[in-house]
């Protein structure tokens, strides 16, 4: 079930700043940084986001056609700051819930609202593919 609008333009207004502040710091909070499409200005959008092997999966419950997602796949690219760290990424792609459920923390696998949501981005670490733990 996608949020509906007028919530997406709350969290833009309200939300967002405010959980900015911490979400580059305290996992599974990330911001994207991406650049807009017909702008070229430069943004900072607060997600959740989990690692995965590869990359990170996002969950998308505003939709996939937000204007972060949107740049993000124009570009086939960005950053992520998680952990205190910015991580480049690259090959931005919409996935359904079969096949992100996989990489997601098993506590949110079994969620059932989980599978109801419009997709989840994934993409790719950039660099030396997968990382070591």
């Amino acid at each position: 079930m996608q949020i509906p609008r007028i919530v997406r333009r709350i969290n833009r207004a309200f939300t967002n700043p405010a959980i900015s502040l911490f979400a580059g710091f305290v996992p599974p909070f990330a911001i994207v940084h991406h650049t807009g499409r017909s702008s070229g200005q430069r943004y900072r959008t607060p997600v959740i986001a989990f690692e995965t092997p590869k990359g990170y999966v996002t969950p998308m419950p505003d939709g996939t056609d937000t204007d972060w997602c949107l740049n993000v796949l124009d570009a086939g690219h960005c950053a992520l700051e998680v952990g205190g760290r910015r991580v480049e990424v690259r090959n931005p792609r919409i996935v359904d819930a079969a096949e992100a459920a996989p990489m997601l923390p098993a506590l949110l696998r079994s969620a059932r609202g989980l599978a109801n949501l419009p997709g989840y981005l994934l993409v790719d670490r950039k660099g030396r593919g997968v990382r070591r733990r």
